[in-house]
């Protein structure tokens, strides 16, 4: 196995999907007021289950799958497998909704709908070089760029664990115009980390991170609907 991306739409969940999660699963899934934001983590988690599942040879609703918070404890944090044998991160935005598993490494994918409004993130985004390239770009093509930064900046966060807790501002990657790698993350000068750019779906752009791989691995793209409306 090289990595796996595996992608849905929202509407694709089904009443049955909740068949297959913890009782912490299904109570994550009512918390969410809204029902677009519900089916996301309906989808993005029977997805993870149903992967997993095959590549375990196991029923997707026996998957040790686990959403420790490395903070507090509580299972609301990244999903995760004990063990470290495959690697998965879960990502939704918009349209759509996208699940990466790999053996390689720790993962993160990071999809994020384009928004015209997203301009006014630079500065909480944007790292001192990348504001400087970003400030000479025509105004019709910022809003773009910002989501391309953004997306492999999130990947990155995702990969090493860090999410949230780190500010985007403090890693550093390639121009939106060049293959994604990342150039410098703020404290850690040796990291290791391949970038890979992922088939664009219409209005999205989404990113694939792998800790502690030096070149771009082979990533295969998959529709996740046969799996999520057919009962295993």
């Amino acid at each position: 196995m090289v990595c796996e991306v595996w992608w849905a739409r929202p509407e694709a969940a089904r009443p049955w999907h909740r068949e297959l999660f913890t009782a912490e699963e299904r109570a994550r899934a009512d918390a969410y007021r809204r029902p677009e934001d519900r089916d996301r983590f309906t989808v993005g988690c029977a997805t993870s289950r149903i992967v997993l599942g095959r590549l375990l040879g196991l029923p997707p609703e026996k998957v040790p799958l686990r959403r420790d918070c490395a903070g507090c404890g509580r299972p609301h944090g990244r999903p995760y497998l004990p063990g470290g044998e495959y690697h998965l991160s879960v990502s939704h935005s918009g349209d759509w909704v996208a699940v990466a598993v790999t053996d390689l490494g720790p993962v993160g994918i990071d999809v994020e709908r384009h928004a015209a409004r997203a301009a006014e993130l630079a500065e909480a985004v944007l790292a001192p070089a990348e504001a400087e390239a970003y400030a000479r770009l025509p105004e019709a093509e910022r809003a773009a760029a910002l989501i391309a930064y953004w997306t492999r900046k999130e990947a990155v966060l995702k990969a090493t664990g860090d999410g949230l807790r780190a500010p985007l501002r403090g890693v550093t990657v390639s121009a939106p115009h060049e293959p994604p790698a990342l150039l410098a993350f703020a404290g850690r000068p040796g990291l290791v980390m391949a970038l890979c750019a992922l088939a664009p779906r219409p209005g999205h752009a989404a990113v694939l991170a792998i800790h502690g791989v030096a070149e771009p691995p082979p990533v295969a793209e998959h529709d996740a609907t046969p799996l999520l409306t057919t009962p295993p």
